[in-house]
């Protein structure tokens, strides 16, 4: 069965607080998420992952008031996190979310789930840019990924590297220890190096609430959403700075 784990925590170097800022209409980007995956899948269990630092006491007080399960794990070691809330929760398939990304795409989840269940018997799951990048490592924030509690456990074994530990699923699709199927993007996506709908900073947050708006306005349709990024150079403009600067 898949569980959907939001990562989330408060204390962002970058940012302090912005999953819980109001983003729209006193709305914050983790309200936002947990709105679309309660309304899109209210089977499917949704758990935020978060910190024992005290900070992200404010984390697990937004959980109790949604009524949304909340874990908390290692602050630093994510990878630890993710495993024991994956034993916690007996479960198999983890969908990971980032909690810096309130374009999270129903649609895209669809798909993703349904590839999941098209080829069962591999570690990981997500969708590939032109260059055969898992998206996760780009700046689109449309999507999530799919990684077995297996995978992550046996990434425990192979590495203490700390760039591991905070990325989770890094050494899976870098290494060839693990079997991964990457979903093509569609082709409105194709090479557009130039879109960044995930939040780092202050910057990205002003340009995307402008943005956000549109959005609702279309129906969280992206591709209209994505021609009115590109109609107001200033918005793209802010897109690609922000780009240049948090090349992974």
């Amino acid at each position: 069965m898949l569980h959907i784990f939001i990562q989330a925590r408060v204390g962002s170097k970058r940012f302090p607080n912005k999953v819980l800022l109001p983003f729209l209409e006193n709305k914050c980007i983790l309200d936002i998420i947990v709105e679309k995956l309660q309304v899109g899948f209210p089977l499917i269990p949704v758990i935020v992952c978060t910190t024992k630092n005290k900070n992200d006491d404010s984390i697990q007080e937004f959980c109790k008031k949604k009524k949304i399960e909340c874990f908390r794990g290692d602050e630093i070691n994510v990878l630890k996190r993710f495993i024991d809330a994956g034993k916690y929760y007996k479960a198999k398939n983890i969908v990971r979310i980032c909690a810096d990304n309130p374009f999270i795409d129903i649609q895209f989840l669809k798909e993703l789930f349904d590839f999941c269940l098209e080829k069962p018997f591999v570690d990981y799951w997500s969708f590939k840019n032109h260059e055969n990048i898992p998206v996760i490592k780009t700046h689109f924030g449309f999507f999530a990924e799919i990684v077995t509690l297996d995978a992550l456990l046996k990434v425990e074994l192979a590495t203490n590297d700390p760039i591991f530990l905070e990325h989770v699923t890094n050494f899976i699709y870098g290494s060839n220890l693990f079997e991964c199927e990457l979903k093509k993007l569609p082709d409105f996506l194709i090479k557009r190096d130039d879109l960044r709908f995930t939040i780092d900073d202050h910057f990205d947050f002003e340009t995307l609430q402008k943005v956000y708006e549109y959005y609702l306005e279309v129906d969280c349709d992206l591709k209209k959403t994505i021609l009115f990024v590109e109609q107001n150079k200033l918005l793209l403009k802010s897109m690609i700075r922000n780009i240049n600067k948090y090349s992974k």
